[in-house]
């Protein structure tokens, strides 16, 4: 295997009671690369997700992480791997504060000096300085959805995978999100499911485009974002 190759999907597929969520998929990622996965809803980009994260099975196939076959592995074994996920809905501990949330990740992994020196930076890097007490059910979707990437980021995971991060998100904070993402690409590899068009073509380089299980083609942003039949199966006349 390629050591730059980090994360490698192969014929991977799921199969729920006669529906095929993903078909065979063949999928690989390199060292520091950011990724996008996009397609219609049903496409099979987030059962891909949940197969590397540990949430779904496959039927058959393999998913290999850093030469490492890691099928089957719950969650917790994927994330001991240096992986750190941030879902859809904001996973966070709404009674503790922005700096709870954050310290308590930090602290799994680190001893207590260790774990405030990160929970510092995470908090400078992610301006979440004046948030810092604050206890996490008084904050926006936004607030909170920049506060979970923060709690992935404690672990200092070398690949960081982001669903849906632009969803729920201002325009102000959709800056933010994409400053914060290309900052974590500097240091670590990346795949992102989203289905905002305007936030893939400002943060994506490579994108994989799922339709019906299958890898549908896999481009640059700017030959993916203007391919017809991209275009007519899934970002259609509008864009």
């Amino acid at each position: 295997m390629n050591n730059s190759i980090v994360v490698e999907a192969r014929d991977l597929t799921v199969r729920f009671d006669g529906v095929v969520a993903l078909d065979a998929v063949n999928l690989k990622l390199q060292k520091n690369e950011l990724r996008c996965l996009i397609g219609p809803n049903g496409a099979g980009k987030s059962t891909f997700f949940k197969c590397l994260a540990g949430m779904q099975i496959p039927t058959s196939g393999e998913m290999i992480v850093k030469g490492e076959p890691t099928t089957g592995f719950d969650p917790y074994r994927i994330a001991r791997l240096g992986i750190g996920i941030k879902t859809q809905v904001p996973s966070v501990m709404n009674g503790l504060s922005v700096k709870e949330n954050i310290w308590l990740a930090a602290r799994r992994t680190n001893p207590t000096k260790r774990a405030n020196k990160i929970v510092s930076d995470i908090l400078d890097r992610l301006n979440l300085g004046d948030l810092a007490s604050l206890e996490v059910s008084t904050l926006a979707h936004g607030q909170r959805q920049i506060v979970e990437l923060g709690i992935v980021l404690a672990g200092d995971p070398w690949l960081v995978l982001l669903d849906e991060p632009a969803a729920g998100l201002t325009g102000d904070e959709v800056e933010r999100m994409i400053s914060v993402i290309k900052e974590i690409n500097d240091y670590a590899t990346l795949i992102v499911v989203e289905h905002d068009m305007h936030f893939i073509r400002r943060i994506a380089k490579m994108v994989t485009v799922f339709h019906r299980g299958r890898v549908l083609i896999e481009e640059d942003v700017d030959t993916v974002l203007s391919d017809p039949v991209v275009r007519d199966v899934y970002l259609g006349k509008r864009q």
